[in-house]
């Protein structure tokens, strides 16, 4: 069943989300699709008609709690952060940040526009995992504009890491957790930024004996936080 999300309760659907209702899959009234908002999702009936596409709720969907799980990734270099965007989405991160590191190739620039087109990249992502909610993406300049006291636990993933695997850092994982996970951009991250990583009790971790793109290795840990969240 076609899934929507809206940026604030209302009983309206407008923008794309119409166009898509009424064009591409010539949905009528009486049809039935889940609308999502403020992390809730309902059954709803749609009501459409010459002023607009409408919806009226019919049954609120039983949810799920997952542990917030904050994705902070070294910029990698174009179309990999629309990947790494989309599959992380699909892995459960609640939130995306995308910083540039001392091996980041790319480089931040147009930010609105690149912020604006990864939004409707985790949006989509969002409806075909049907999910209840849609994780947010920031752009930021600098590590050092992260607040790490939002985290219970912080996770790196190091390729110099040889025995500290992610259950041995983690080995339980609750739904109240705030977690975040560090991914090193294409070369991974340096002896500066492993320093620094120390500096904010950052736990550097294993994501096994083969080294992972850069694009792919969140989805490593997402998969293990997925699986242990109880």
């Amino acid at each position: 069943m076609q899934r929507y999300f809206l940026n604030q309760k209302s009983n309206q659907i407008t923008g794309q989300d119409a166009l898509h209702i009424t064009k591409v899959m010539r949905m009528k009234t009486d049809d039935q699709v889940i609308v999502c908002y403020d992390q809730r999702c309902f059954l709803s009936s749609l009501i459409i008609d010459n002023s607009g596409v409408f919806f009226k709720e019919i049954q609120e969907l039983e949810g799920y709690k997952t542990p917030y799980i904050t994705l902070i990734q070294g910029l990698p270099k174009h179309p990999k952060n629309e990947l790494v965007t989309k599959y992380a989405t699909l892995f459960g991160a609640s939130s995306i940040l995308f910083i540039p590191m001392m091996r980041s190739i790319a480089k931040l620039d147009n930010e609105a526009n690149k912020q604006k087109r990864l939004e409707l990249i985790a949006k989509e992502a969002a409806e075909l995992a049907h999910r209840f909610d849609v994780p947010s993406i920031h752009l930021l300049s600098s590590m050092k504009n992260v607040d790490w006291h939002d985290f219970d636990h912080v996770l790196l993933a190091d390729e110099n890491e040889k025995s500290m695997t992610l259950n041995e850092a983690l080995p339980e994982v609750k739904s109240t957790m705030k977690i975040a996970v560090i991914i090193g951009p294409e070369g991974g991250i340096t002896e500066q930024e492993r320093d620094y990583f120390k500096s904010i009790n950052a736990i550097a971790v294993s994501l096994g004996k083969n080294i992972l793109p850069t694009e792919l290795a969140a989805l490593y840990a997402l998969s293990y936080l997925s699986i242990k969240n109880t």
